[in-house]
């Protein structure tokens, strides 16, 4: 099972997401999972910003990270595509299969995940905080039965 998480730039949002899911499976050793991220407005091989890294490496896990734009070959090789807000999702209807395509509030209940970008730590925190609260559940959304 293959989750890909999507933001605009690649930068915050997603790749800690990325990460926190890489951290929990790590952790629990959930071996049918994989996990990436992409930005919609983004290119390739920029670094995640200053404040995502810092959180990610708090985590002590291995993760490297660098940007890569949403593509029609990486929607179609991902099982669950998981957008940060309900307009990134409006954004991707149509190129990915409406049953595989999610907004985290979608998932969980708890509304857009807000973009940090240019803010302080405490912004950062904040979305790590709400990433973390939501992310059992798309978990579970990975090992449903279809």
């Amino acid at each position: 099972m293959k989750i890909l998480f999507v933001c605009t730039g690649n930068t915050c949002r997603s790749p800690m997401a990325q990460a926190i899911l890489q951290e929990k499976i790590d952790k629990e050793g959930l071996k049918n999972i994989e996990v990436d991220s992409a930005g919609i407005f983004c290119g390739y091989g920029e670094p995640m910003s200053r404040h995502t890294a810092e959180i990610i490496e708090e985590m002590d896990i291995f993760f490297t990270h660098k940007t890569q734009p949403v593509t029609a070959k990486l929607l179609s090789s991902c099982d669950i595509v998981v957008t940060m807000t309900r307009d990134h999702k409006r954004m991707l209807a149509g190129q990915v299969e409406d049953k595989k395509l999610f907004c985290f509030d979608d998932i969980t209940g708890e509304g857009d995940i807000a973009d940090p970008y240019g803010g302080n730590i405490a912004s950062y925190r904040a979305v790590e905080a709400q990433l973390r609260c939501g992310i059992d559940k798309v978990v579970s959304l990975a090992i449903l039965p279809n």
